[in-house]
């Protein structure tokens, strides 16, 4: 389905741009780039305490319980360590859960095992080469960022949907909060990645005429100390070693940092999100 007004912005390959140019800075800049797992590591340590936090108040969640019957079969695609899969689970007869990060999927069933779920099958592939068969729910919340070829991605998805496809991203960027320190430390700005109103573009170029409901975006990092944040920011920062900028990530954070919880945070600004959702 072609759609004529779209035709002088080509937003597939809008996204393919800011892919490959935020994976050239990576490239460039980060001495750990192309690791075996990204997620190795602290990284999903970290992810795993934060989708720990999930609770049934979560906005995907809400938009998906009403939608489930006893006997679906929902796909979660880039199920990381379970934060949608696990509640998820208990509302439908069977899960088949995508993670391509071995670290990944070791807390992924790691959290399975610990809440007695047997009905999850654990996939161990990346999308769009998961090798799997539809499923009457499909969700791929928070994973498409790095994905280079969308169309092929989005195609997928919709090709495995029987009854309902969600797709989630955030309208802003995952380092706002240190977008400032990024351009002080190397010289240069963060090449952004695409965001959610790049995908609804890039779906109705591709004939998928999502839906669109706005959710706040409400993981935000938690630091035990200011040692640890300088460490997780470094690493956000694409792990620069100079020698000076241990002093300068120390002293922006230090003054930006507040007490949450009994954590450090950033100061809370609203951030949102969106379900972009279609229906076969």
């Amino acid at each position: 389905m072609a759609f004529e007004y779209l035709e002088p912005i080509d937003y597939v390959e809008r996204w393919r741009k800011l892919v490959d140019a935020r994976a050239d800075q990576g490239r460039r800049l980060d001495s750990q780039h192309g690791r075996n797992d990204e997620w190795a590591g602290a990284r999903a340590d970290r992810f795993r305490q934060l989708a720990s936090h999930t609770h049934d108040d979560d906005p995907l969640l809400a938009h998906l319980r009403p939608l489930f019957r006893a006997s679906d079969v929902l796909l979660d695609v880039g199920a990381g360590p379970g934060r949608h899969t696990v509640p998820l689970a208990r509302a439908v007869a069977r899960v088949v859960a995508v993670e391509p990060s071995a670290a990944m999927r070791q807390h992924l069933t790691d959290s399975l095992a610990q809440a007695g779920l047997t009905n999850v099958e654990v996939v161990a592939a990346g999308w769009p080469a998961a090798n799997v068969a539809p499923a009457d729910v499909v969700i791929c919340s928070h994973v498409a960022y790095g994905v280079t070829d969308i169309a092929a991605f989005a195609r997928k998805l919709d090709a495995v949907t029987r009854r309902h496809c969600a797709m989630v991203l955030r309208f802003g960027q995952r380092e706002a909060q240190i977008l400032g320190l990024f351009e002080k430390v190397w010289g240069e700005k963060r090449c952004l990645a695409p965001t959610c109103l790049d995908l609804l573009g890039a779906l109705v170029q591709l004939g998928i005429l999502a839906n669109l409901t706005v959710i706040p975006f409400t993981i935000g990092p938690r630091f035990h100390d200011l040692d640890e944040a300088v460490a997780q920011m470094r690493a956000d920062l694409l792990n620069p070693t100079r020698p000076d900028v241990e002093q300068i990530i120390h002293d922006d954070l230090a003054a930006r940092l507040v007490p949450v919880d009994g954590a450090l945070a950033f100061p809370h600004a609203p951030a949102y999100a969106g379900i972009l959702w279609w229906e076969k």
